[in-house]
C-alpha cells in the first residue's frame, strides 16, 4: 500500500520503534518501515510480532544488548585482496556471538522469524576461524597460524637478549650509581632503552630516542644493544608483514562465507524490528487486527497510539476510543458539525492506525478490529496555504483533489480534511458534493470531515454515504470527541460563541440575521 506518511505522522511511530531496537540493523528497518507489498507479508510480520511479545510477556531472558554495525565491513570484504582490520573482524565476531545467544533464547518462540530460526547460526568454518586467530578487541593471537608462533618465539628470545644487554649496561660501575637495583628496563618503539636523568645523558654512550617527564628523563639506547634491538625491529616488520598477510587471508574467509553472513543479518534485522513491534505492542496493550484481502474497516473502540503514548507518560489527557466501519455498501463517512469537536484527530486515527496493520504491526483497540486491503492511502489534513508555491488554502486542497481524481479507485482509501471549504461556502458545498458523487461512482473508501451543513442532508440521500458527527456534552457543550455514526453534527457555533464570552446582544443579532438567511431574506 502506498500511503502519505507526513500528514498521519507515522514518522512519530516510526521513532518509538527505533527507541525500542537493540542494534543498528533494527534501527535502520524501525526508520524505513513503511506498508508491506502485500497483505501475505503483513500477516507474516504480525504473527512475528506476536510471538515477540509471547516472549516478553513469558519473562524470557533476553541477552542481545547493544551490538556493532559491520555492514560496512561485509561490503569491503566483497572485493578481491580486501583486509579487514581487526576491530571490523572483532566486531564481525560479536555479531555472529550475538545471533548464536538470540539462536538459542528464542528457540521456544520461533514465529518470532518467518523464516527458519537457524538462518540466525553464523557460518562455522568462519567462527572457529576467528576463535582460532582473535584475541581482544581485534588483536591476533601470537599463535594464529605456525608462522607467527615462530616469529613471536623469535621475539621473545631477542626481546630477552635485548633486555640482558640493557641490565648489563646498568650493572658497569661508570654508570651503576645512576639505576636503582630493581630498575625496570625502558621500551621505546620496541627498542630496548635505558631511563636516564636528563643532567647524567652525557655519561651513557648511545642514541637518544626520546624525553620523558616533560624532559627531566631522557631515553638512551646504549651502542651495546643497537645491535640487537635493529634485529629486534625487522623481526617485527616480518610480523606485521605476515599479521596484514593472515588479516587479508581470514577476509577471504569472510568472503566466502558472504551469503550465509547476509542472510543471518537479514534475520536479525527481521528479528530486532519484530521485539521492538512487540516491546511496543505489550506498552499499548495492543493487539493483531484481522487482516483480510478486501478493502474494509472495522474498528471497535480504537486509540490513536500516539495521543495512547502522550497520556501514558502524562503529558496529554485520556485519548477517547473511536469505532466506525467502511465496507463496499458504506463507503464513505461524512463527519459534519464544529471544527472544535475532534473529526481530525477521527480521521488521522483510522489513517495511522491502517497503515500500522499494512506494516504489520498491532493496534491499540479495545476489541478485535478487521483491516483490508488498500492498494493506496491520500490524505488531506492541514493547511496547504503556501508563499512559496503562491497557493491559497483553497488551492492546496484543490490539488490533492486533483490527484485524488487521477489516482483514486476502488481499491483507495481517501481521508479529507474540511472538504469544500477556503472558498465561498456555497461553492465549497456544490464542490464537495459533486467529489462525493465521483468518489461514490469509482467505489472509494474513506472518511470526509466538514462543518459546511448543507452535506449533511446530502449524505443523508446517497447511497453508499453516512452521516457521522463529534458528540457534544448538552450540559457543557464541549466535544466529548466520541463519533457518532448516523448522527449528523448540530450547528452550534453561536452557542458556543456565546458561552466562550461573546456579547448576548451581539449573539442574538447574529441569531436574526441566520433566520433571515435561512428565510431567503
Amino acid at each position: 500500500m502506498q500511503a502519505d506518511f507526513k500528514p498521519l505522522e507515522f514518522n512519530a511511530v516510526r521513532k518509538l520503534l527505533e527507541r525500542l531496537t537493540y542494534t543498528p540493523y533494527g534501527a535502520d528497518a524501525a526508520r524505513a518501515l513503511e506498508p508491506t507489498p502485500t497483505v501475505a507479508v503483513a500477516r507474516r510480520m504480525q504473527d512475528a510480532v506476536s510471538a515477540a511479545r509471547a516472549f516478553f510477556e513469558a519473562q524470557q531472558r533476553l541477552t542481545l544488548g547493544a551490538l556493532p554495525d559491520v555492514r560496512a565491513a561485509l561490503r569491503q570484504s566483497a572485493s578481491v585482496g580486501a583486509s579487514l582490520s581487526g576491530q571490523a573482524l572483532f566486531n564481525l565476531q560479536q555479531v555472529m556471538r550475538g545471533c548464536t545467544n538470540l539462536h538459542q533464547e528464542l528457540g521456544d518462540f520461533p514465529g518470532v522469524y518467518p523464516g527458519a530460526l537457524d538462518d540466525l547460526l553464523p557460518p562455522a568454518p568462519l567462527v572457529e576461524r576467528l576463535a582460532r586467530t582473535l584475541v581482544g578487541a581485534g588483536s591476533l593471537r601470537d599463535d594464529a597460524n605456525p608462522a607467527l608462533a615462530e616469529l613471536f618465539r623469535e621475539r621473545g628470545r631477542l626481546r630477552a637478549d635485548a633486555e640482558r644487554i640493557i641490565r648489563q649496561r646498568m650493572g658497569q660501575a661508570d654508570v651503576r650509581a645512576l639505576f636503582e637495583e630493581d630498575k625496570n628496563v625502558a621500551w621505546h618503539h620496541e627498542r630496548a632503552v635505558l631511563t636516564v636523568r636528563a643532567g647524567d645523558v652525557e655519561r651513557v654512550k648511545g642514541v637518544r630516542r626520546d624525553a620523558r617527564m616533560g624532559g627531566r628523563d631522557v631515553l638512551v639506547e646504549p651502542m651495546e644493544a643497537v645491535p640487537v634491538n635493529n634485529q629486534l625491529e625487522a623481526l617485527n616488520g616480518r610480523i606485521g608483514t605476515e599479521q596484514q598477510r593472515l588479516f587479508r587471508e581470514i577476509t577471504t574467509t569472510v568472503r566466502e562465507h558472504l551469503d550465509a553472513l547476509h542472510k543471518m543479518l537479514a534475520a536479525l534485522t527481521w528479528i530486532d524490528l519484530a521485539l521492538a513491534a512487540g516491546r511496543l505492542s505489550q506498552a499499548m496493550n495492543a493487539h493483531a487486527p484481522r487482516l483480510t484481502d478486501g478493502p474494509e474497516i472495522d474498528l471497535k473502540d480504537a486509540y490513536h497510539p500516539l495521543l495512547l503514548v502522550q497520556f501514558a507518560d502524562g503529558s496529554g489527557p485520556q485519548p477517547v476510543p473511536l469505532t466506525l466501519r467502511l465496507d463496499p455498501q458504506d463507503r464513505l463517512l461524512v463527519i459534519t458539525g464544529p471544527n472544535t469537536g475532534g473529526k481530525t484527530v477521527a480521521l488521522k486515527t483510522l489513517g495511522l492506525l491502517t497503515v500500522m496493520a499494512h506494516c504489520g504491526l498491532h493496534i491499540p483497540a479495545e476489541h478485535d478490529c478487521t483491516i483490508g486491503h488498500y492498494r493506496q492511502l491520500i490524505v488531506d489534513v492541514g493547511d496547504h496555504q503556501s508563499l512559496y508555491h503562491h497557493l491559497s488554502t483553497f488551492a492546496g486542497h484543490v490539488e490533492v483533489l486533483k490527484r485524488v481524481l487521477e489516482e483514486a479507485d476502488s481499491e483507495t482509501l481517501v481521508l479529507l480534511d474540511e472538504l469544500g471549504t477556503g472558498t465561498d461556502p456555497e461553492e465549497g458545498a456544490a464542490l464537495a458534493m459533486a467529489m462525493l458523487d465521483e468518489l461514490g461512482a469509482r467505489g472509494v473508501q474513506g472518511v470526509v470531515n466538514t462543518h459546511l451543513a448543507p452535506l449533511k442532508d446530502y449524505a443523508a440521500d446517497r447511497p453508499g454515504l453516512r452521516n457521522a458527527s463529534m458528540h457534544f456534552d448538552p450540559d457543557t457543550l464541549r466535544p466529548t470527541y466520541q463519533l457518532r455514526i448516523g448522527v449528523p453534527g448540530e450547528s452550534l457555533g453561536l452557542i458556543i460563541a456565546e458561552q466562550n464570552g461573546l456579547p448576548s446582544d451581539l449573539v442574538a443579532g447574529a441569531r436574526a440575521h441566520l433566520e433571515r438567511l435561512g428565510a431567503g431574506g
